[in-house]
């Protein structure tokens, strides 16, 4: 059975890490908030992560991808300044390009193709509720965060783009398009769905914000599924992996929504694992706990099916002993 660590301070969970479980250049996964987020995670216990990984000889910097939508992170430019600007100083490592068109393959699961340079991570996830996967913890912030564009895309929808009304015809969308899906009309952007890879790329460049991205395409369960397709497909490629999960400032929202959140509940504290699904576990099950059930009702998403699916990839079993340090 897993050992999961548990402490309400930082200080005595970071005694309790094995470094010898990672190499020599690691990536420390992380989620930089949106712009008007307020409760992102903080980046003092990043820098602590941080520092303990560089104090050890090794090298490491905080890595995360491009997101899908238009926002303050859309590109590695803006992402940066809006990583800066929450108060993260220490080296960041974009890693799927300005625009997410960098990306590597991994069984069908597109993720940043920085990924190549790091040889072991640590997925520092701060816990929260999630509106499309039910919650967000090591799982989410591992496949959604390392997915690149095309990824994330493909993770949300197995539809292709459109054109809303927006459009004004400039045609910088089609000047992206790799495979020329992407052709000018009675002065209005036509997204031929045939030759439409998936890039996302004509979301991230459009000026105007005219390209929808379909949301509604995957449901919920089949999002949480792809999510654990993404998870085995990075774990298989970079198996010395390991994760502390923080459960402060917990709120019912994804810190990719852009405004202040009012945590739902007290904080709770701070986990260590070497397993993800053990360590996924114990945070639903503090959750569940300390918040009387409340928690699992923040949404209509079963929580547990993150665990449940990622169980039928071969992910482990999630059973654990906590041990409280």
């Amino acid at each position: 059975m897993s050992k999961v660590y548990f402490s309400k301070k930082l200080k005595p969970l970071l005694d309790q890490i094995d470094l010898a479980k990672l190499g020599n250049k690691v990536g420390i996964k992380v989620h930089f908030g949106e712009k008007g987020c307020t409760t992102y995670l903080n980046p003092e216990i990043v820098k602590a992560v941080y520092d303990k990984v560089i104090a050890s000889g090794r090298e490491a910097a905080l890595i995360e991808c491009n997101v899908l939508y238009k926002g303050s992170r859309t590109d590695r430019t803006s992402h940066l300044q809006t990583a800066r600007e929450h108060g993260f100083t220490e080296p960041i490592d974009i890693l799927d390009g300005e625009h997410g068109e960098e990306y590597l393959d991994l069984n069908g699961c597109k993720v940043g193709r920085g990924l190549e340079k790091y040889d072991s991570l640590i997925v520092l996830s701060h816990v929260k509720g999630h509106q499309s996967a039910g919650y967000g913890g090591a799982i989410k912030n591992l496949a959604m965060g390392l997915g690149s564009r095309a990824g994330k895309l493909d993770m949300h929808s197995n539809l292709r783009p459109s054109i809303s009304d927006n459009c004004v015809g400039c045609g910088i969308c089609a000047q992206h398009c790799n495979v020329k899906a992407i052709s000018l009309k009675d002065g209005k952007a036509i997204i031929d769905k045939e030759k439409c890879e998936g890039c996302a790329m004509c979301i991230a460049v459009c000026p105007n914000g005219a390209v929808k991205i379909p949301w509604g395409g995957r449901t919920h369960e089949e999002l949480q599924e792809r999510l654990a397709e993404y998870t085995k497909a990075i774990l298989e490629f970079r198996p010395k992996t390991i994760y502390i999960n923080v459960l402060e400032n917990i709120t019912s929202l994804c810190d990719c929504v852009g405004e202040a959140q009012a945590p739902m509940m007290d904080d709770i504290g701070f986990l260590y694992g070497d397993e993800i699904l053990p360590i996924e576990k114990a945070s639903l099950d503090l959750l569940t706990e300390h918040s009387k059930g409340r928690f699992l009702e923040i949404n209509k998403i079963d929580k547990y099916k993150q665990i449940e699916l990622a169980q039928k990839q071969g992910l482990g079993s999630g059973e654990y002993e906590m041990v409280e340090v």
